[in-house]
């Protein structure tokens, strides 16, 4: 008697399209942090060279069901998810400044490797007295390092690093190689305005004490939201954030200019 599986969505969109670079690759082990930054950046360095592969993926995705569903726009980014292999722990996903970015003290739920292609991240990495959650206030959380990742450098960062990367130009854009969700959720506090002064009166007038799932439009210095999973986001969340098809395709040919692709 023969038994038959299903494949994941996941699966069909890897076995469907095969990347030799990632072939040899086993299972990332994002907790040894140095020997996976030594790994992922030479991936992601050597997946945006070829630019044959980076077009063909980056073409692909609108016609894969399980990668367009990643594919967002958001306050101040737009992000398109080129593959992802959940076994492997590897997804590779760009992502593009669209409108200026105040400092936002953050972790991640997943660990991460990020190469500059165009543009400046300003960076800052933070301590926070007695951990960092909805409980921590501005003043706990300071800065210890500021430097700039610029254009052809990369970075690999422990989802428990706190930190910040505003983008200093618009049309900041990068490829960033992450690792699985470890948690459910990361917390994300302004150290910076966001917004004109009546909308953060109106922001603040709503606020019902407990941290949103959403990233608000306006916000004060200390607010904080939390950032989650596409899985625990509503239908009608997901809705919001997905990409258009005509922002892709002006990603698609902004790309090809830019001479990224």
């Amino acid at each position: 008697m023969s038994i038959q599986t299903t494949e994941t969505a996941d699966r069909v969109h890897v076995n469907n399209t095969r990347v030799e670079l990632f072939d040899d690759i086993g299972p990332i082990d994002w907790e040894d942090l140095p020997k996976v930054a030594v790994l992922t950046q030479r991936l992601i360095r050597e997946f945006a060279k070829d630019k044959a592969l980076f077009k063909r993926l980056l073409l692909a995705v609108e016609h894969d069901p399980y990668l367009w569903a990643k594919c967002e726009e958001d306050v101040v980014e737009d992000k398109i998810v080129l593959w992802d292999d959940v076994e492997k722990g590897l997804r590779i996903r760009l992502r593009m400044s669209t409108d200026h970015q105040q400092q936002l003290a953050h972790n991640h739920r997943f660990s991460f490797t990020n190469l500059v292609l165009r543009g400046t991240y300003l960076h800052r990495n933070y301590v926070a007295r007695n951990g960092f959650d909805e409980n921590t206030l501005p003043d706990d959380v300071q800065p210890v390092l500021l430097h700039q990742d610029r254009a052809g450098e990369c970075f690999t960062i422990h989802h428990n690093a706190l930190h910040s990367t505003p983008f200093t130009e618009l049309g900041t854009i990068s490829l960033v190689l992450r690792g699985n969700p470890v948690k459910d959720r990361a917390p994300v506090m302004f150290k910076e305005t966001r917004g004109r002064e009546e909308a953060l009166r109106l922001h603040q007038e709503r606020a019902d004490g407990d941290l949103s799932e959403v990233e608000p439009e306006a916000a004060g210095v200390g607010t904080m939201f939390w950032r989650v999973g596409e899985d625990r986001e509503s239908a009608e969340r997901r809705a919001e954030r997905q990409m258009t098809k005509e922002k892709y395709h002006y990603w698609c040919k902004r790309l090809e200019e830019l001479g990224i692709v």
